[in-house]
Protein backbone atom coordinates (compact mmCIF):
# COMPACT_ATOMS: atom_id res chain seq x y z
CA UNK A 1 0.00 0.00 0.00
CA UNK A 2 1.60 3.60 -0.84
CA UNK A 3 0.76 6.12 1.71
CA UNK A 4 3.30 8.74 -0.20
CA UNK A 5 0.09 11.40 -1.20
CA UNK A 6 -1.35 11.07 2.41
CA UNK A 7 1.85 12.31 4.34
CA UNK A 8 2.15 14.60 2.05
CA UNK A 9 -1.02 16.43 2.34
CA UNK A 10 -0.58 16.28 6.25
CA UNK A 11 3.49 17.45 5.73
CA UNK A 12 2.05 20.12 4.08
CA UNK A 13 -0.88 21.56 5.86
CA UNK A 14 1.81 20.92 9.04
CA UNK A 15 3.97 23.22 7.33
CA UNK A 16 1.65 25.87 6.24
CA UNK A 17 0.16 26.19 10.26
CA UNK A 18 4.16 27.14 10.92
CA UNK A 19 4.58 29.53 8.62
CA UNK A 20 1.18 31.53 9.34
CA UNK A 21 2.50 31.56 13.29
CA UNK A 22 5.63 32.70 12.45
CA UNK A 23 3.89 35.35 10.22
CA UNK A 24 1.80 36.81 13.12
CA UNK A 25 4.99 36.94 15.94
CA UNK A 26 6.68 38.70 12.74
CA UNK A 27 4.57 41.00 12.18
CA UNK A 28 3.58 41.25 15.67
CA UNK A 29 6.91 42.19 16.68
CA UNK A 30 7.17 44.94 13.41
CA UNK A 31 3.76 46.44 14.57
CA UNK A 32 5.06 46.95 18.20
CA UNK A 33 6.88 45.14 19.96
CA UNK A 34 5.67 41.88 22.52
CA UNK A 35 5.73 44.78 24.89
CA UNK A 36 2.50 46.24 23.73
CA UNK A 37 0.62 43.00 22.99
CA UNK A 38 -1.37 43.19 26.01
CA UNK A 39 -2.38 46.93 25.52
CA UNK A 40 -2.90 46.09 21.78
CA UNK A 41 -5.21 43.20 23.34
CA UNK A 42 -7.24 45.30 25.66
CA UNK A 43 -7.62 47.85 23.20
CA UNK A 44 -9.71 45.59 20.99
CA UNK A 45 -11.87 43.69 23.58
CA UNK A 46 -12.34 46.17 26.52
CA UNK A 47 -12.25 49.34 24.40
CA UNK A 48 -14.53 51.20 26.93
CA UNK A 49 -12.47 51.31 29.59
CA UNK A 50 -9.46 53.16 27.39
CA UNK A 51 -11.77 56.29 26.82
CA UNK A 52 -11.96 58.16 23.61
CA UNK A 53 -9.19 60.85 22.77
CA UNK A 54 -10.45 64.69 23.38
CA UNK A 55 -9.90 65.37 19.75
CA UNK A 56 -11.79 63.10 18.08
CA UNK A 57 -14.61 63.64 20.30
CA UNK A 58 -14.98 67.03 19.53
CA UNK A 59 -14.46 66.59 15.72
CA UNK A 60 -17.13 63.80 16.39
CA UNK A 61 -19.88 66.61 17.89
CA UNK A 62 -18.56 69.11 14.76
CA UNK A 63 -19.42 65.94 12.44
CA UNK A 64 -22.57 65.32 14.44
CA UNK A 65 -23.83 69.26 14.28
CA UNK A 66 -23.48 68.38 10.39
CA UNK A 67 -25.46 66.03 10.06
CA UNK A 68 -28.51 67.13 12.54
CA UNK A 69 -29.21 69.40 9.89
CA UNK A 70 -30.41 66.73 7.54
CA UNK A 71 -33.10 66.00 10.33
CA UNK A 72 -36.49 66.87 11.76
CA UNK A 73 -36.53 69.29 15.03
CA UNK A 74 -37.51 66.00 17.10
CA UNK A 75 -34.93 63.88 16.29
CA UNK A 76 -31.84 67.10 16.34
CA UNK A 77 -32.10 67.00 19.96
CA UNK A 78 -31.19 63.73 20.39
CA UNK A 79 -28.76 62.58 17.98
CA UNK A 80 -26.55 65.86 18.78
CA UNK A 81 -27.26 66.63 22.44
CA UNK A 82 -27.61 63.34 24.31
CA UNK A 83 -24.59 60.97 22.61
CA UNK A 84 -21.72 61.38 25.09
CA UNK A 85 -18.04 59.98 25.27
CA UNK A 86 -16.02 58.43 27.89
CA UNK A 87 -12.74 60.18 27.42
CA UNK A 88 -9.31 60.13 28.50
CA UNK A 89 -8.34 63.66 29.58
CA UNK A 90 -4.99 62.91 31.76
CA UNK A 91 -3.30 60.36 29.49
CA UNK A 92 -3.81 57.83 31.80
CA UNK A 93 -5.05 55.31 29.08
CA UNK A 94 -8.43 55.34 30.90
CA UNK A 95 -11.66 56.80 30.51
CA UNK A 96 -11.98 59.55 33.13
CA UNK A 97 -14.03 58.32 36.37
CA UNK A 98 -16.07 60.17 38.73
CA UNK A 99 -13.93 61.27 41.99
CA UNK A 100 -10.62 61.21 39.86
CA UNK A 101 -9.53 58.14 40.50
CA UNK A 102 -9.63 55.84 37.25
CA UNK A 103 -8.54 52.81 38.53
CA UNK A 104 -11.67 52.50 40.92
CA UNK A 105 -14.44 50.27 38.74
CA UNK A 106 -16.84 51.16 41.81
CA UNK A 107 -17.40 54.75 40.30
CA UNK A 108 -19.33 55.56 37.36
CA UNK A 109 -17.41 57.19 33.94
CA UNK A 110 -17.61 60.83 33.44
CA UNK A 111 -20.13 61.24 30.48
CA UNK A 112 -18.44 64.31 28.47
CA UNK A 113 -21.66 65.71 26.02
CA UNK A 114 -20.72 68.16 22.86
CA UNK A 115 -22.87 70.84 24.43
CA UNK A 116 -24.17 70.97 27.93
CA UNK A 117 -25.36 74.15 29.74
CA UNK A 118 -24.43 72.62 33.24
CA UNK A 119 -21.38 70.72 33.82
CA UNK A 120 -21.54 68.07 37.41
CA UNK A 121 -19.64 65.65 38.57
CA UNK A 122 -20.93 62.96 36.14
CA UNK A 123 -21.25 64.95 33.06
CA UNK A 124 -19.20 67.18 31.73
CA UNK A 125 -19.20 70.13 28.51
CA UNK A 126 -17.18 69.91 25.79
CA UNK A 127 -18.03 73.16 24.40
CA UNK A 128 -18.77 72.19 21.10
CA UNK A 129 -22.17 74.46 19.91
CA UNK A 130 -24.01 73.60 16.97
CA UNK A 131 -26.33 76.79 15.48
CA UNK A 132 -28.91 74.09 14.45
CA UNK A 133 -29.94 72.36 18.32
CA UNK A 134 -30.26 73.95 21.66
CA UNK A 135 -29.63 71.45 24.11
Amino acid sequence: MNKKGVDLTINTIIITVLAVLVLIVVTTFFLGGFGRVTEVISNVFFPLTTGTDLTIAIQSCEQRCEQTKTLTEPLRKNFYCLHSFKIDKDGDSRADRVGGNDADKNQPFVKYYCSRTLDTGTEKDLGVSCEVVTC
